[in-house]
């Protein structure tokens, strides 16, 4: 379990990383500015006690574009892992590079390059960790979209049970959103 004072303030680097990259401009698809919703994943991880590492990832979870978001301006994965460390950018990079509804619930894990269709395998803890940040990314953002803006969360169900006790207790109270037609 992650102590709060073990995680480096989303200030400095990390921040001006996000900016440079346009974040400060943009609004998130759950209607208020990225970075607000980029912090509040942050936040809700640090809160559930998830390592620096995840936390970070949070932050950056969208640095590469993902299967519901491209940035004008992606990241390089060299100045993320500069800021964040290589950890927390391999899972940024896992969560932004995967189909999120290929994510195997069962070992061993795999998931589906978005770009290339290739399967990518992912250890346990990377597994633990996509699956942990697709609860933040929803729980974070749910309440504030409409029915038919919710589609990224599809698929959360099948594999929340590989995410952290805290994660799950969360995304369980969101899951009759998640479902709603």
């Amino acid at each position: 379990m992650a102590r709060h004072g073990d995680l480096a303030p989303p200030t400095g680097p990390r921040m001006e990383l996000l900016r440079r990259l346009g974040f400060g401009e943009l609004t998130h698809d759950s209607h208020v500015p990225f970075l607000s919703h980029l912090l509040g994943t942050r936040r809700l991880l640090a809160e559930w006690g998830e390592r620096p590492e995840l936390c970070d990832a949070g932050l950056f979870h969208s640095a590469y574009g993902t299967e519901y978001f491209q940035p004008e301006q992606p990241a390089s994965r060299d100045d993320v892992r500069a800021v964040i460390g290589d950890q927390a950018e391999e899972i940024a990079w896992v969560w932004c590079t995967i189909r999120r509804d290929t994510l195997e619930p069962t070992a061993p894990h795999t998931a589906i390059n978005r770009q290339t269709d290739e399967p990518i395998t992912l250890s346990q803890q990377v597994a633990r960790d996509t699956a942990t940040l697709w609860a933040a990314d929803t729980v974070e953002q749910i309440a504030r979209m409409t029915v038919e803006e919710r589609q990224f969360s599809h698929g959360l169900a099948k594999v929340l049970h590989l995410a952290s006790p805290a994660a799950q207790v969360a995304a369980a109270s969101v899951l009759p959103l998640v479902d709603e037609r």
